[in-house]
C-alpha cells in the first residue's frame, strides 16, 4: 500500500530497481571502497608488503584507514539508496558521492605510486578513478534533468 507521499510500499523498490541499472558502476564502486577497507581490517598486517609502502607512509594505521574506507562505502550506498527510493530524485547525493569516489581512487593511485612498485594497481585505480568523473558527470546531468521537471 502506498501513502500520499508516494515513499513507501512497493513503489519504492519500482523505483530502486528501475534506477539500478543506470547507477550500476555507482553501486559497484560503493562496493568496491567499503571492501577495499574490510580488506584492511583483515588478520594480516597489509601494510607491510612493499607495494603499500605509500599507505603505510600516509596513514601509518591500516585500521584506521580500514574502518575509514567501509564507513564511507556504507554510506554511499545508504545515499543510493536513498536517492533510489525517493519519488523525486536527489542526484546531488550522487555527484557528491561520486567526487569523493573520484578522490578515494585517486588517492590509492597515489599511495601506490609512491611504493616505486609497478603492480597491476596501474590498471585498476587510475580507470577506476575516471570512471568516477564519468558517475558524477552524469549525475550532474539527471540533476539538470529533475529540475527541468520540477
Amino acid at each position: 500500500m502506498s501513502m500520499p507521499g508516494g515513499n513507501v510500499g512497493p513503489g519504492i523498490w519500482i523505483r530502486i530497481q528501475h534506477r539500478f541499472g543506470p547507477r550500476m558502476t555507482e553501486w559497484f564502486l560503493a562496493a568496491v571502497t567499503a571492501l577495499w577497507g574490510w580488506v584492511l581490517l583483515l588478520p594480516d598486517d597489509t601494510f607491510s608488503q612493499p607495494q603499500w609502502a605509500g599507505f603505510r607512509a600516509i596513514f601509518r594505521d591500516e585500521n584506521v584507514l580500514g574502518w575509514t574506507m567501509v564507513c564511507l562505502g556504507l554510506m554511499r550506498i545508504g545515499g543510493l539508496v536513498v536517492n533510489g527510493a525517493r519519488k523525486h530524485v536527489t542526484p546531488w547525493i550522487r555527484v557528491v558521492s561520486a567526487a569523493c569516489g573520484f578522490l578515494i581512487f585517486v588517492g590509492i593511485t597515489y599511495c601506490y605510486a609512491l611504493s616505486g612498485v609497478i603492480s597491476t594497481w596501474l590498471a585498476i585505480y587510475p580507470p577506476i578513478a575516471v570512471l568516477e568523473i564519468v558517475n558524477a558527470y552524469r549525475a550532474a546531468h539527471d540533476s539538470g534533468e529533475s529540475n527541468a521537471i520540477i
